[in-house]
């Protein structure tokens, strides 16, 4: 015999309302009584009919997580760390998530309005463009960055800072010609990481030059670790280089092995948003930390409010960064 949700509410002595209010992830319900019922749950087992609550509501129980770029996002370990979190978010509703990974699965999953709402990791405008968004009408949370004047709700790291707290580090160990990495000019992440360093370059009076500015099209180790082995052979003063992201410092640092320089003997070298493989490197790489997992689990929690018709309080959710010290940076040997 299928269990019901009044045998539920009988065990947990509450009443069906109280159940259904924990299953939609509602208030109204006290810690305590919450915990009760979600442990009757697993005691008996109880799996709510969606499709069935799905058709009396008009909904479909779906949630989409929209990932543009779909394998190279998938080994990127910043976008699998936050996965984990909106993962986390969604064991406390009683939503499923479905996952795209090409534009064809990703317009036929929200045209058909398959969902009730959706995820998405840090799209392109030439790749999701705002005007076809828009006419959707669905709920939509964007992690990581978008357009500068995107209307949907935005969690993101503070790139911006981030950037100028990993310049600085290198500045006070007494690096001078500093470099970046970054990845195309086409994401909003881009621009925010130049900015912070050509701002905080200008800000400690070093020379700013387009020429220590390094873009490829990709955040992709691989092209990274090309395009800096050709570079780094051709600038030898630079002694320092910070790197919009923790894939992309990880190529730069095969590149410098590749041309005989030593990190961080001859370059020292900085990531951003200290991913969970960071710290076992080696050498270990110094980065700038943001917590992922949380950046995951509060698209999460912005969308469901959505859902619920909640007036959000803030639209664009920025998470602090602070930056981490360990191998990969140390005075230049010129010093």
């Amino acid at each position: 015999m299928s269990i019901r949700i009044k045998d539920v509410a009988l065990k947990a002595n509450v009443s069906t309302a109280s159940v259904s209010r924990v299953l939609s992830g509602k208030p109204g319900v006290s810690a305590e009584t919450e915990q009760r019922i979600r442990k009757v749950i697993e005691e008996l087992d109880y799996r709510p009919n969606v499709s069935a609550r799905g058709l009396a509501k008009q909904t479909t129980g779906n949630i989409a997580v929209v990932v543009p770029r779909g394998s190279f996002i998938l080994n990127n370990p910043f976008f699998s760390t936050i996965l984990e979190g909106i993962a986390k978010g969604f064991d406390q509703t009683n939503y499923n998530i479905l996952m795209s990974f090409t534009s064809l699965q990703q317009k036929r999953l929200l045209e058909t309005r398959s969902v009730d709402g959706a995820i998405l990791f840090s799209p392109r405008n030439e790749e999701l463009s705002l005007e076809w968004l828009k006419s959707i009408g669905l709920p939509i949370v964007v992690v990581g960055s978008y357009l500068k004047d995107s209307p949907f709700p935005c969690v993101r790291p503070d790139d911006e800072d981030g950037i100028r707290q990993a310049v600085t580090a290198l500045y006070q160990l007494g690096h001078r010609n500093i470099g970046i990495i970054n990845g195309p000019i086409s994401s909003m992440h881009s621009v925010r990481c130049l900015n912070g360093y050509k701002s905080t370059m200008l800000e400690l009076g070093l020379d700013y030059s387009s020429e220590n500015v390094i873009e490829i099209d990709e955040f992709d180790g691989l092209k990274a670790t090309e395009v800096m082995a050709s570079f780094l052979s051709d600038h030898r003063k630079i002694t320092g280089v910070v790197c919009s992201s923790d894939y992309l410092a990880i190529g730069v640092i095969k590149a410098a092995t590749m041309i005989g320089l030593s990190v961080p003997e001859d370059l020292s070298v900085v990531g951003a948003d200290d991913v969970p493989i960071s710290n076992f490197l080696t050498p270990s790489l110094s980065s700038v930390h943001v917590d992922l997992v949380g950046i995951g689990k509060r698209a999460t929690s912005i969308l469901m409010n959505m859902l619920q018709g909640k007036q959000l309080r803030k639209r664009d959710v920025v998470f602090k960064m602070e930056y981490i010290n360990r191998s990969t940076t140390a005075p230049p040997k010129n010093n």
